[in-house]
């Protein structure tokens, strides 16, 4: 054969190795125990809530809604900037406090207006015999859930202070409301 002969030869790459990782791949997903990698991710999902067709109790629990009173007004005294303005060294708005951000709770039917009352009435009602749900893990009892509600207008802060003051009443189950729609 000539070096024209071999240059002009159709160069074929070798698909034994190929083909050979490909087997050891399939061996390798064969043998495995797909179960033992499932217990070892954690995944804590709720058994007792979503889309299955089991048919569960409904669980008795307390409503805590948050209602905004006055929206009040944003004060940039201590920003140094406004509304709008960005500030050039973190290319994020400027902070603000609200100023007269009044808003309401409703624990239940009872409204109330300041968060030591709304403290106040949650350890009042986790301390309530009749506050005791049955409990369906231990068959015990233990107190019902609460669920946080935020209505429109309302902040992070005004949640975040009412979850803390649901937890320090007592309450270990709390949920959050939501889907109701933008401010208006």
């Amino acid at each position: 054969m000539s070096a024209l002969d071999d240059a002009q030869e159709e160069v074929k790459p070798d698909m034994t190795p190929m083909i050979d990782v490909v087997f050891l791949m399939i061996i390798f997903f064969i043998c495995i125990d797909f179960k033992v990698l499932e217990s070892k991710l954690p995944a804590y999902l709720p058994k007792d809530k979503g889309s299955s067709s089991a048919v569960v109790e409904p669980q008795e629990q307390l409503s805590v809604r948050i209602y905004v009173d006055n929206a009040g007004t944003p004060d940039y005294s201590k920003g140094g900037g406004g509304p709008g303005v960005i500030n050039a060294n973190t290319k994020r708005p400027y902070r603000f406090v609200m100023k007269d951000h009044r808003i309401k709770w409703e624990v239940g039917p009872k409204p109330l207006y300041k968060l030591e009352d709304v403290k106040t009435e949650l350890t009042r009602i986790a301390k309530d015999p009749s506050s005791q749900v049955k409990d369906p893990k231990t068959g015990g009892k233990k107190l019902m859930s609460c669920v946080v509600e935020a209505y429109p207008g309302t902040f992070y802060d005004d949640v975040a202070k009412t979850a803390d003051a649901c937890n320090e009443a007592g309450f270990a189950e709390i949920n959050f409301g939501g889907g109701l729609g933008p401010k208006k």
